[in-house]
C-alpha cells in the first residue's frame, strides 16, 4: 500500500513538473527554491532556512548532502498550486509537505514559521533518503523528533505541556508514543514535544552520528530494541529511564503557575491567613469577655447574697 501511494504521488508531480519551468529559481549547492516573482521574499527565506539546517542534520544522519540528489523547494501562496505540485487537496493549516522525488512544497509564510517548517520538511526528505538506502521503517517519534530537533522549534506551549505531564504523571514511554500521535488533541502534542526530547537525548548520547547508526541497525534487526542496544549499548528500558528522569527534572518548573498566578494564590493564601488569624484574635477576646463577665458576676453576686443576712444585734449594755 505504501509502495502505491509513493507511485501515485510521484505520478502527480510528474504532471506538476512543467509548472515549474515557468517559476524562478535560486539556488545554493543542490537546493533550489522554486517560486513567483511575488514570493520571491519566501523562496530565499525558505532557502535560508534549508541551509541552516544542513549541518545539523548531517551530523545527525551521517549524510552529506553535497552528494545526494537535488532537492526542490516550492514555495506558493495559491492553495489550489500547493494541492497541485502536492498532488492532492490538502487541509488549510497544513503549511508544508515532503514528498518523494525530494521534493518539497511550501505554502508562504510568515518569516519565523517559514524557517521552521522548511527545516522540519527537509528533515523529513532527508531521513527518508538514508531510510531507504538502510531498508528501514522508521516509528513516528524518530521523523516528528527529529524534525523539531532540526528545527530548534520547541515553543513555550511545548515546554508547558511537557511541565504539566510531568507534574501529573502523565509522560509517555517509548511504546506509548506511537499511538499518542493518533490520539486526542492533548495526546498529540505531548507526543510531539517527547518525542523531540527523545531524540536530543539520543543525540546526545551519540552525537558523531548516532541517529544514523540507529536507522542502520534499525534495517538490520527489524527492531527498535535491538536496534537501540546495539547502537547506544544501552537497553530500550535503560534508556527510558534516563531519557524520562532527565525530562522530569528539565520542565517540571514548566508545569507550575506562571510568576503572576504565583504571586494571586501567594496573595490569597496571605489574605486566608490574616483572616483566620483575626477571627482567631477576635474568638480569644470574646472568650475572654465571657470570662471576665463570669468572674464578675461570681464576685459581685457572693457580695449580694451576704447583704441579704441578717443584721447583728447591737449589744445595748455597750452604747450605755
Amino acid at each position: 500500500m505504501a509502495t502505491l501511494a509513493r507511485l501515485l504521488l510521484s505520478a502527480a508531480l510528474l504532471l506538476a513538473a512543467p509548472c515549474l519551468a515557468q517559476l524562478r529559481g535560486l539556488h545554493k549547492g543542490n537546493l533550489t527554491a522554486y517560486y513567483e516573482p511575488r514570493d520571491e521574499a519566501f523562496a530565499k527565506e525558505a532557502l535560508h532556512a534549508a541551509v541552516a539546517a544542513l549541518p545539523t542534520l548531517e551530523g545527525a544522519l551521517d549524510l552529506d548532502v553535497g552528494t545526494s540528489p537535488s532537492i526542490s523547494l516550492i514555495v506558493t501562496r495559491d492553495n489550489d498550486q500547493f494541492d497541485r505540485y502536492v498532488g492532492e487537496k490538502m487541509p488549510p493549516w497544513v503549511q508544508g509537505v515532503a514528498l518523494p522525488g525530494q521534493r518539497i512544497v511550501l505554502r508562504t509564510l510568515a518569516p519565523a514559521v517559514m524557517r521552521t517548517t522548511t527545516a522540519h520538511e527537509l528533515t523529513h526528505v532527508l531521513l527518508d533518503e538514508l531510510c531507504d538506502r538502510a531498508g528501514a521503517d522508521p516509528p513516528r517519534w524518530l521523523h516528528e523528533g527529529l524534525a523539531k530537533f532540526a528545527a530548534n522549534d520547541v515553543t513555550q506551549g511545548d515546554r508547558e505541556v511537557l511541565g504539566q505531564a510531568v507534574l501529573e504523571g502523565r509522560l509517555l514511554t517509548i511504546a506509548q508514543l506511537e499511538p499518542a500521535f493518533a490520539g486526542q488533541r492533548d495526546a498529540v502534542s505531548l507526543a510531539y514535544a517527547q518525542s523531540y526530547t527523545l531524540v536530543a537525548f539520543l543525540h546526545d548520547l551519540r552525537p558523531d552520528g548516532g541517529l544514523a547508526e540507529l536507522v542502520r541497525n534499525l534495517g538490520l534487526t527489524q527492531d527498535m530494541s535491538r536496534a537501540l542496544l546495539r547502537t547506544y549499548g544501552l537497553t530500550k528500558d535503560q534508556i527510558e529511564k534516563q531519557w524520562l528522569e532527565g525530562v522530569s527534572r528539565d520542565y517540571l518548573k514548566h508545569g507550575l503557575p506562571f510568576p503572576g498566578e504565583l504571586l494571586i494564590l501567594l496573595a490569597m493564601g496571605a489574605l486566608f491567613l490574616i483572616v483566620h488569624l483575626v477571627n482567631r484574635h477576635r474568638r480569644r477576646r470574646i472568650r475572654e469577655r465571657l470570662q471576665e463577665d463570669d468572674r464578675l458576676r461570681r464576685i459581685f453576686g457572693q457580695r449580694t447574697d451576704d447583704s441579704d443576712d441578717e443584721p447583728e444585734e447591737v449589744d445595748e449594755e455597750y452604747w450605755e
